[in-house]
């Protein structure tokens, strides 16, 4: 057939959406690795220790009180969701305000909070694209916004005899304050709203915060417990599967637009054949990643840390794409009571093989993944096999 069939046309249209996404995506993701590389080689692993827990600190703070935004702004109507990326936008700049009294007091608060603050209002403006089903423009301002950050720090740390972390951590933040600019034009005219009722908020922040601490909470508690060194191994293993697994977010976002239009029927979500097949590629190449770092001088915790969390590459991977279709089915209970539930099962896990640093965590990571993902399938799967 010359022609595609209607079933076909939005299924192609899905994938290529998806597949130029992950190109701007993970040119992005490539230039940050770069930069993950060069903090390394100019600063040690015991610097991007300190790095990697401001990182943890910025996704504890800032993807909790975004999320309600967030998940609104994909099914509510275009009067309220104008009104939210308003407040949405003010939330981000009080946060990169808060990180700048910081900077003379303490490095991880300082970064931690302009990072997430300036991340909200990112979001705050990239939010007309998302909700159209575009991730792909999305990833695009990402990537400009990454390789503007990277270039500026970059050429502090290998154009000054002496560099500190600070001082890169500085010029890496400048194009956030062109993102302010940006976020506020777009925003000017619109009065601000509330992303729904207090419960509902609750809800929403509730569920990303345990998510986040579910991510991010084992990397303070790792370093609590043993040293930046370790932690640097684990951050590592940590950003190149997180990193892999957002294609997975990418393909689930392809899907916004029919799913809100459906209520969040499975037949306009993401086919469950496709969502496996991207879990188990991106897993592949974790695994790859690990043989790669065991062949080679790396050290072996890095190495054997990277091989196990192959598993949970794919394992997020797939969860990415279900939470699309639980936003849209509204079913928010069932995710904060995942994501929290889960918080101390993982840390507990994290603080008992700690003995073992990365490779600890990742075990850790793996086992309660699984539990996450297996209540992601039953919820969707169980209200399917009902209706």
């Amino acid at each position: 057939m010359s022609e595609l069939s209607p079933p076909q046309a939005p299924a192609r249209r899905n994938i290529v959406k998806t597949l130029v996404a992950v190109l701007w995506m993970y040119g992005g993701r490539g230039i940050g690795m770069l930069w993950t590389l060069a903090l390394v080689a100019r600063l040690g692993v015991g610097d991007y220790g300190f790095y990697g827990m401001a990182f943890a600190l910025a996704t504890v703070i800032g993807p909790p009180l975004d999320n309600p935004f967030n998940v609104r702004a994909v099914r509510e109507s275009d009067e309220h969701f104008l009104a939210e990326r308003t407040t949405r936008f003010v939330t981000g700049a009080a946060l990169m305000a808060a990180g700048v009294a910081l900077i003379e007091v303490n490095y991880i608060a300082f970064f931690g909070l302009f990072w997430a603050g300036g991340e909200i209002v990112f979001k705050s403006y990239q939010s007309q694209a998302a909700r159209d089903g575009h991730p792909e423009r999305t990833f695009r301002m990402d990537t400009i916004r990454q390789v503007g950050s990277i270039a500026l720090a970059s050429a502090y740390l290998f154009g000054t005899p002496h560099p500190t972390l600070l001082g890169a951590t500085l010029l890496y933040c400048a194009p956030y304050l062109v993102i302010v600019v940006l976020a506020g034009i777009a925003v000017v005219g619109h009065r601000p709203g509330m992303p729904g009722p207090p419960r509902l908020i609750a809800a929403l922040v509730g569920e990303m915060l345990g998510m986040c601490i579910y991510l991010q909470g084992d990397v303070l508690l790792l370093g609590f417990l043993t040293d930046s060194t370790t932690v640097g191994y684990y951050t590592l293993t940590v950003t190149v599967t997180v990193a892999l697994a957002a294609v997975g977010q990418s393909y689930g976002m392809t899907f916004y637009e029919p799913l809100r239009r459906s209520g969040g029927d499975l037949s306009a979500g993401p086919p469950l054949r496709n969502t496996l097949l991207i879990g188990a590629g991106t897993g592949i190449l974790v695994l790859l990643t690990g043989i790669g770092l065991l062949i080679s001088p790396a050290p072996t915790e890095l190495a054997v840390a990277m091989l196990i969390m192959a598993a949970f590459c794919m394992m997020r991977t797939i969860s990415s794409i279900l939470q699309v279709i639980l936003y849209a089915q509204r079913r928010d209970l069932v995710r904060f009571g995942a994501n929290v539930g889960l918080v101390p099962v993982k840390l507990g896990l994290v603080a008992a093989l700690a003995t073992a640093g990365a490779v600890g965590a990742a075990v850790a990571t793996v086992l309660t993944d699984a539990i996450l993902l297996g209540i992601y399938l039953t919820a969707i799967y169980r209200r399917k096999a009902t209706t």
